[in-house]
């Protein structure tokens, strides 16, 4: 593919979107036989007045954190330094009551510990911590048997979060921006934790909604209440990005899958991304194309794909059997934290991807 007629079709379904008021923007990045492919279209602000999107412009990727942050730096780690086994129980690396300290910590991974998918953890705490943020999820009660279903969870990633920074000894987004050195990223990109106190101008960054405590419009402050009481700093959510910055952290992924590259093990990226267990929705920290009976893909790539979903309207899929990888990055919480109109875009706009690609 490479014609302008195919590109102009994705350009047509995203300012469909825009009219019908799914997202005022969106940026498609595409990475198919060696070349990539980027659309872009809308206004990133509406108000006071319109902000064009530009196609360098950075979003709160939310959710795509989980895989791009946390369990990247994961397998960056057990590639170079392995100090933690994935079978084995949590308890035997952190000092945790029961039930929490026995289960593995592949179930905080593929989301079938028991924990619950959320909850404020934030609350009451005049200093929310990480540790203080374990203290609360040990005191919850685990909703089902470890194992027995796949329940998607916020709370097993800031446990893991917190796993790492004590095996390792250093905070998070330190050991993240290591595994990040051997991402070979161009000169457009951006991916990183807190933009704003690393100097970006917010006018560089999409808007996401209006904050509930604070009644302001959030740009560069990150969307998730647990993780901004951090500091905007965890694996659950925090990470910002531009299509290029994603681009390049997937496609060094892909690359590690394939043995095209050395910096990451193959075996290890492998354990990630061909875990199955049951019909649950996940492997190891990627998302499978189907979760809780809908498919964000339509159904339309291969068994062998993996991706995630953001809160903020941002996404991505790798199709490991064909090589191929699709992001789309919207801010859909600008109309509204209940606008779900996402939902019936996604399944849609992959399905005109696939129909231009393959």
């Amino acid at each position: 593919m490479g014609s302008s007629k195919a590109l102009f079709s994705l350009f047509s379904l995203l300012e469909e979107g825009i009219k019908n008021e799914v997202f005022p923007c969106a940026i498609a990045g595409i990475f198919h036989s060696g070349s990539r492919y980027v659309v872009g279209r809308g206004n990133k602000s509406l108000f006071p007045f319109l902000e064009l999107l530009e196609d360098k412009d950075i979003f709160d990727l939310a959710s795509l954190t989980k895989p791009l942050a946390l369990v990247f730096t994961f397998i960056f780690l057990l590639s170079k330094n392995p100090k933690i086994e994935l079978s084995k129980p949590i308890g035997e690396y952190l000092e945790l009551s029961s039930p929490l300290a026995e289960i593995p910590i592949f179930r905080f991974l593929n989301h079938t510990s028991g924990l619950p998918a959320w909850y404020p953890l934030y609350k009451g705490l005049k200093e929310p911590s990480l540790k203080s943020y374990v203290e609360k999820i040990e005191s919850l009660s685990l909703e089902y048997t470890t194992g027995e279903k796949c329940i998607y969870s916020d709370l097993g990633y800031f446990l893991l979060t917190y796993l790492l920074e004590k095996v390792y000894e250093k905070p998070f987004e330190e050991l993240f921006e290591s595994a990040k050195n051997i991402v070979p990223f161009s000169k457009k990109s951006y991916l990183c934790f807190k933009p704003l106190e690393k100097g970006i101008d917010q006018e560089k960054i999409v808007p996401t909604s209006i904050c509930p405590l604070s009644n302001k419009i959030l740009r560069g402050v990150v969307e998730d209440e647990n993780t901004r009481a951090l500091g905007g700093v965890s694996g659950v959510a925090g990470l910002f990005g531009n299509i290029y910055g994603v681009l390049d952290i997937l496609e060094t992924i892909l690359k590690a899958y394939k043995s095209e590259i050395k910096a990451l093990s193959e075996k290890i990226v492998k354990e990630f991304l061909d875990f199955r267990e049951k019909n649950f929705d996940f492997s190891l920290g990627f998302m499978l194309q189907s979760h809780n009976g809908y498919s964000a893909t339509g159904g339309v790539f291969s068994e062998k794909t993996v991706g995630h979903l953001g809160f903020t309207g941002c996404s991505f899929f790798m199709d490991l059997e064909k090589d191929f990888i699709v992001v789309l990055l919207t801010n859909r919480v600008y109309f509204g934290r209940n606008n779900q109109k996402i939902k019936d875009f996604r399944p849609k706009f992959h399905k005109r991807v696939k129909n231009i690609f393959f």
